[in-house]
């Protein structure tokens, strides 16, 4: 997936998710680079999953070391 992070936020977005995505499997796989505070999948009004979630981390430095790592790779 693309990481993006604006400002000086511990928020990231990641898009281009696959399908089967679950807020499990990214806690998971995110958690690695730094506690995960909140996450949310972003979905249509008529509940089709749109492919790009939310993570939010403890501390800017731990949101910016995930995007260091992950950028560009896949999941």
């Amino acid at each position: 997936p693309g990481l993006i992070m604006t400002c000086e936020t511990s928020r990231i977005i990641v898009k281009n998710l696959p399908k089967w995505t679950t807020d499990e499997s990214l806690k998971k796989h995110f958690s690695s680079k730094g506690q995960i505070t909140d996450l949310k999948l972003m979905y249509t009004r008529s509940g089709i999953f749109r492919r790009f979630a939310y993570i939010g981390f403890n501390t800017i430095d731990e949101a910016k070391a995930a995007i260091k790592y992950f950028n560009r790779t896949f999941i």
